[in-house]
């Protein structure tokens, strides 16, 4: 079966993939400006990119395939294609290769961020899911394949990985307990590092063994200011939709008040 990733060219990236942050969305992954300031170049499911619609339906692909037997599994030289120039990956759905991104990147290290599972709950169902579950959107994503569509697609297929898409089960809590517990087994010791809210610079730069910076450890991506993200996406993303009807409806309209107001 022809997958979307055999139609990429080969790509050699000019850095190998360093680091995986294999904790869930909501624990603590967005730290890609403190990635950024140690040198790494780090992509997020938030990251803007050129051409989303091409990675988000790529991911989707690449959990199809490894989780649902729905093609041959990505192998290195296809995630470097999707991956392109980033050499870490953070949150969904990145986080759930973290396995196969130890086996096929030896030199890749492995940090698992937690919190406890009832916060996670609680913040996911602040942020994400309510997103997911916007009718609008799930609407408007048939219309949109440039992102919307792509977008949510891949989201909903990870958290199909994830917890079967039964995102108000309590049982949700027990698989974000059994993937952090799987990481924390499957990871050599040397590769692995757990991080918390809050732990800040220090434990990270003595793990990627780098100086710690003279600056705040960045706090980003909290419940505000994901949903104040969420929904300047969304009325972006309503905007570019419905710009090229305004073209053909203001006219038509103005005509129209135009015949009205010369047949009075």
């Amino acid at each position: 079966m022809s997958r979307l990733i055999d139609k990429e060219p080969p790509y050699e990236p000019e850095t190998p993939l360093r680091l995986v942050v294999a904790g869930l969305s909501r624990t603590g992954t967005a730290f890609v400006p403190g990635l950024q300031e140690l040198g790494y170049t780090p992509w997020h499911m938030c990251e803007p990119i050129d051409n989303p619609s091409r990675m988000y339906n790529q991911w989707t692909e690449a959990m199809k395939c490894r989780f649902f037997g729905d093609g041959r599994p990505y192998d290195r030289q296809d995630f470097d294609k999707l991956r392109g120039p980033y050499d870490a990956l953070l949150d969904i759905p990145a986080c759930l290769f973290w396995d196969e991104f130890q086996e096929l990147y030896p030199e890749t290290k492995i940090i698992l961020t937690t919190r406890s599972a009832e916060s996670w709950f609680k913040s996911i169902h602040n942020t994400i899911i309510p997103w997911l579950e916007k009718p609008l959107l799930n609407i408007l994503q048939h219309f949109d394949n440039k992102r919307l569509g792509p977008e949510m697609r891949m989201v909903k297929m990870a958290y199909k990985v994830i917890c079967k898409n039964n995102y108000h089960s309590h049982r949700t809590k027990e698989r974000y307990s059994q993937h952090n517990e799987r990481v924390r087994k499957g990871v050599a010791p040397e590769r692995f590092l757990e991080m918390r809210l809050g732990d800040g610079w220090e434990p990270l730069c003595k793990f990627l063994g780098v100086p710690v910076p003279d600056k705040p450890y960045p706090r980003v991506n909290n419940t505000n200011e994901f949903n104040q993200g969420a929904g300047e996406a969304d009325t972006a993303m309503l905007i570019s939709l419905f710009k090229p009807w305004l073209a053909v409806i203001v006219p038509v309209v103005l005509a129209a008040v135009w015949f009205f107001l010369l047949g009075r």
